[in-house]
């Protein structure tokens, strides 16, 4: 007989005083009448739109566990009143779960500290809690910080539950506090792949200060109409690769932040959503810094942006060495886009005369239908924007017999073999 399981999980921190950090696999199955999906594999198309002669062969494999390989591993049934565990450890978590607290250190449930690695897989699902006056820390609901070689796998459904919230906040970014449903922090080399995440309150996965990661086999999904349920939000770190991944959300799929550099999106699936988006930069007169940032073999369908820069006025810094090279894409609105007025209403802390300088940004091999009559958006502040390349860009309307046309202000570079015409390039 299972019983049905609901999950009060606030936060799982792991604390790891360097150089220790958490070692042992461990599998968090929930097993009950809510827990689902009740397979570990997933298929592109049930979870966003694609066109019938895409190859998703790709995206089948990356969520199929046999090719995962084996691994021993630690298990915690919390579903089943028959179980039984490896260890005494199984009690000790039930009891911790149970409890008021919203902070657990995954040492305390038999993970061993060797300073190498931790090793975390997740199965079944975690839930959040519909009650929002349950909710003890209203920034973050799972975090793991300080673990370098940090390891989270699984087949498992991470559950934001985030209906309520998005009632209750609406489109208030800064003045209605909601949990990030993950947030890693300072976990050098981590990995992040094979789980779902549905319905944040806020961006579903946050990444802060990490040198080195890869994400992929993400599947990420809340609906359209859901306030700033970015997928993923990357900030003050470098070197990460994210490909294979699918993005359905009510804000961006993906968004880079300042001290973000030399970061990989490849083989995405975007939509809907709000594209995949570098920024917004220089927020409130503050130095903002991105560059060497590649997205490449990405599609996007029915979303709001495609490939976009947004910088405030007064900011300063730089956006540069930014690539979009190998893009599709089916009915979106505003393709591509750099918006250098993101925030147009300066306060008395900035300088308007002063501006991100976005540089050395190429689009390259983009094709695909716009919803809307104006492609390709580059709005610019004076002297902001330079080497602004446009190679073999072929956007359409996706309207019968209608035409699609470009909008520049300022921005300085060079176009070829690209459709619309855009006026304030050289060709």
């Amino acid at each position: 007989m299972h019983r049905k399981v609901a999950i009060f999980l606030f936060a799982i921190i792991v604390i790891a005083n360097s150089p220790t950090s958490c070692i042992a696999s461990r599998s968090l199955v929930l097993d009950g009448d809510d827990a689902t999906p009740t397979s570990n594999t997933f298929y592109a198309s049930e979870y966003a739109p694609t066109d019938d002669d895409d190859d998703d062969s790709q995206l089948k494999e990356a969520f199929v566990p046999e090719a995962w390989g084996s691994r021993p591993m630690k298990t915690f049934d919390v579903g089943n009143n028959n179980a039984k565990t490896q260890d005494d450890s199984h009690q000790a978590f039930l009891e911790a779960m149970g409890s008021q607290a919203n902070t657990f250190n995954v040492i305390d449930y038999g993970a061993v500290g060797n300073g190498q690695v931790d090793d975390s897989i997740i199965q079944g699902s975690i839930i959040a809690p519909n009650n929002i006056g349950a909710w003890k820390n209203k920034d973050k609901w799972i975090q793991f910080a300080n673990v370098p070689g940090l390891m989270i796998n699984g087949g498992g459904r991470i559950d934001g539950n985030g209906a309520g919230w998005w009632k209750l906040c609406g489109n208030k970014k800064s003045h209605c506090q909601r949990p990030t449903s993950l947030h890693i922090h300072k976990c050098d080399g981590f990995q992040l792949s094979r789980l779902t995440f549905l319905n944040s309150p806020k961006n579903h996965i946050s990444i802060n200060s990490c040198n080195g990661g890869r994400v992929f086999g993400l599947l990420i999904s809340a609906p359209k109409e859901s306030p700033n349920t970015d997928g993923i939000d990357i900030s003050s770190s470098t070197k990460l690769t994210i490909h294979t991944s699918l993005i359905a959300t009510g804000d961006d799929c993906i968004a880079i932040n300042s001290g973000s550099s030399f970061i990989n999106i490849n083989g995405v699936k975007c939509g809907p959503g709000h594209g995949i988006s570098i920024g917004s930069l220089g927020q409130n007169g503050e130095h903002s810094a991105v560059e060497e940032i590649q997205v490449s073999n990405c599609s996007f369908r029915g979303t709001q942006n495609g490939m976009r820069i947004k910088t405030w006025e007064g900011g300063s810094g730089y956006a540069r060495k930014i690539t979009f090279e190998g893009i599709t894409f089916t009915d979106i609105e505003n393709p591509i886009i750099i918006d250098q007025r993101y925030f147009a209403n300066p306060t008395s802390v900035m300088d308007i005369n002063k501006c991100v300088q976005v540089s050395d940004v190429t689009f390259r091999n983009i094709g695909g239908s716009s919803g809307v009559p104006q492609a390709i958006t580059l709005d610019c502040g004076q002297n902001c924007c330079t080497n602004i390349i446009m190679d073999n860009v072929n956007i359409r309307s996706g309207v019968p017999n209608k035409d699609v046309y470009a909008y520049c202000n300022n921005a300085q570079g060079t176009s070829s073999f690209s459709t619309p015409y855009v006026p304030c390039l050289s060709h």
